[in-house]
Formats: C-alpha cells, sequence, structure tokens
C-alpha cells in the first residue's frame, strides 16, 4: 500500500469515495493503522487508554455481528461486540457497510462508527467516524486485511 495514498486525511477520503462497498465482511481481518503521521503515532496511544487497548483488528460473522481483537495477557481476547448494517455513508451518502455497537458497550465507543469500502476482494478501507459534538464529520483512515 502507498504511504501517499493515505498521507492526508482528505487523500484517504478521496480514495474511500472512489471505492464500492465489499458484499460482506464475514471473517477475521487484521488491522493497520494508516494516514498522516500524527494519526499514525497517536492512535495506538489513543486505543491504550481505552477498551480498544491492544487493538489487532476485527473478526464478523456471517449473521452480521463482529467483534474487535486485541491482544491482552500475552493472548488475543475479544471486546466491544458489533453489528454490521449496510447503509448510507455519513461521509457521502454512498452505500457502505458499516459497523454499530452493542447497547451495553460503553459509551465513548458507541460513539465511534466504522465505515468499510473495498479496496480489493483482501483489503478495505475503513473510515471510522465519531458521533460527539465537535467530531461529527472527522474520520479517520485504517486498513483491515483479510487474515
Amino acid at each position: 500500500m502507498s504511504g501517499a495514498e493515505f498521507a492526508t486525511l482528505e487523500a484517504a477520503a478521496a480514495r474511500f469515495a472512489q471505492l464500492e462497498a465489499p458484499a460482506a465482511l464475514t471473517g477475521r481481518w487484521r488491522a493497520e493503522f494508516i494516514g498522516p503521521g500524527w494519526l499514525c503515532a497517536i492512535a495506538p496511544a489513543g486505543l491504550a487508554l481505552s477498551p480498544l487497548r491492544g487493538w489487532r483488528g476485527k473478526r464478523f460473522e456471517a449473521d452480521g455481528q463482529g467483534t474487535n481483537l486485541v491482544w491482552r495477557g500475552g493472548r488475543e481476547a475479544t471486546v466491544a461486540t458489533m453489528r454490521v448494517e449496510r447503509r448510507a455513508s455519513r461521509l457521502d451518502g454512498r452505500p457502505v457497510l458499516a459497523t454499530r455497537y452493542a447497547p451495553d458497550t460503553p459509551w465513548l465507543i458507541r460513539a465511534l462508527e466504522d465505515e468499510f469500502r473495498a479496496l480489493d476482494d483482501e483489503r478495505l478501507l475503513g473510515m471510522m467516524t465519531v458521533d460527539l459534538p465537535g467530531l461529527r464529520g472527522l474520520a479517520l483512515p485504517f486498513l483491515l486485511y483479510r487474515a
């Protein structure tokens, strides 16, 4: 993946707008932080202060349920269950597969939604959006690779 392709938030959003929603998300996906250098530097530290510390990726079942994969105590664990839905993007109104967290998830995580479009059969471009005052409209890019 070319670092220049996602060197700014604007570049990542422009690439996202060119892509189509994947047919499904089923499977295990390994995560990679992308985007501007500042985002790649602070994302792991920011997640370390949340229930998503040690975030490694996501797993989605055929029934549309999903969970985050994290590294804890020398092993992989799951946190923050979610549901996948096909809907219009918060960013551009075009179709995406998006995640919505379960009502019993900690409040800050419930404010996050990930939207996905396919780069190809093995890679997804994700855009994390935040539904909190002052942060709406912010979209932070990341990649998921089929594991």
